[in-house]
């Protein structure tokens, strides 16, 4: 039996950062496990609810799941918003296999973006 146990949260590397206004560039990011309350959230949201597809639930999920950008534990969608999007992925599989774990990870698109 195991006695470890587990956080919840994952600390990630960007692959391409967040510059803050001074110039310098931060490039680590914390992550936590999406929550039921989290779903019920982006199910009752107004921006799902006009919009309702993949890319509004991830930036919404990151929303609430992103702890930390750089040494920002304030971050908002707006921050979300404004990441690139290698960055936005790499943050999207840190949440979702910290919430259901590597074997449940959906498979890498295979082809060029939106089709």
């Amino acid at each position: 039996m195991s006695t470890d146990i587990p956080t919840y949260r994952m600390t990630v590397d960007l692959p391409v950062g967040v510059k803050l206004p001074d110039g310098t560039l931060r490039r680590t990011a914390e992550v936590r496990a999406v929550t039921g309350l989290d779903e019920m959230y982006i199910g009752m949201s107004r921006e799902y609810n006009e919009h309702p597809n993949d890319m509004v639930y991830k930036l919404l999920i990151l929303g609430r799941c992103v702890t930390r950008l750089g040494d920002n534990t304030a971050v908002t969608l707006h921050d979300i918003q404004q990441l690139h999007a290698r960055d936005i992925r790499a943050l999207e599989v840190a949440v979702y296999t910290i919430t259901y774990g590597t074997d449940a990870l959906p498979a890498e698109d295979e082809g060029p973006p939106g089709g």
